[in-house]
């Protein structure tokens, strides 16, 4: 039973916004923990719409549309639907990149297929596929969060490409819950801390910043997607003991587990 339970006895904080939150949690119940859902960000559309339709409406004049997250393609596709709707014929859509598989995912749900899909599931992988079509006067556009990195936008632009940085959806930090993380922290009722991008890491930094979070955490294991989350975590000294090489929930999960056999099942 415990092989089938690894994470049986564990209590994990669920960071994740309440829309992606189910799924993880889901994950970590099915092997045995406990998911501790305490979304760090909400998700919301720019007050000023205009921009994002207008430029839906010229979708033509572009050669990629590229997709760094599931919200950008939830959020994007909401607009395109309406622009659909108001216009009353569909708009062919460009070639598209996508970074990571629920990216893939997402957009395979909108009845659409990425023409490309890196290996590595970061900005600079995607730059990396992308480097080929890369030229003078090819147009680009970014359908993306306003706390993206501006490095894809950068390295296109430097290479003599052009490249349409459109915000779909904002990021805001969610401090609704802040005394119920300093109480779970205080009273040691956490094993096990997740972070899936910088946003998060910040967002708990700053809730727990007044308080002695690292006394209180110090036998806490600190797990996260990617390294530029890792990288964030570390400038604000948090230590990080786990960061898959793949970038998802699923690798993140099976890292967990393994640590947790080395480690002998103990925190």
């Amino acid at each position: 039973m415990e092989g089938e339970q690894p994470l049986l006895g564990k209590m994990i904080l669920n960071t994740r916004g309440e829309k992606q939150a189910a799924e993880f949690s889901m994950k970590i119940t099915a092997a045995g923990g406990t998911p501790i859902e305490l979304p760090l960000l909400t998700f919301q559309k720019p007050k000023n719409t205009t921009i994002i339709k207008n430029t839906i409406s010229n979708l033509e004049s572009y050669d990629w549309l590229i997709f760094t997250s599931k919200n950008g393609v939830d959020f994007f596709f909401d607009f395109y639907d309406q622009v659909v709707e108001e216009v009353g014929i569909n708009l062919p859509l460009p070639k598209i990149a996508v970074v990571g598989t629920k990216t893939e995912k997402a957009l395979l749900s909108k009845g659409f297929e990425p023409e490309l899909v890196p290996e590595e599931f970061i900005a600079e992988g995607l730059f990396k596929s992308l480097k080929p079509f890369v030229k003078k006067g090819a147009r680009f556009l970014l359908a993306r969060g306003n706390l993206s990195r501006s490095y894809l936008v950068d390295e296109l632009t430097r290479y003599g490409a052009e490249a349409t940085d459109l915000i779909v959806y904002e990021t805001i930090g969610d401090s609704r819950e802040k005394e119920r993380l300093i109480a779970l922290l205080k009273e040691n009722q956490i094993d096990i801390i997740t972070f899936t991008s910088p946003s998060t890491v910040k967002q708990f930094y700053k809730m727990v910043e007044q308080i002695e979070w690292q006394q209180w955490t110090k036998n806490v294991i600190f797990a996260c997607i990617g390294p530029e989350t890792k990288k964030c975590a570390k400038q604000l000294h948090i230590p990080i003991h786990i960061c898959p090489k793949n970038y998802t929930i699923d690798h993140l999960l099976t890292e967990i587990i393994d640590y947790l056999k080395a480690q002998g099942g103990e925190k």
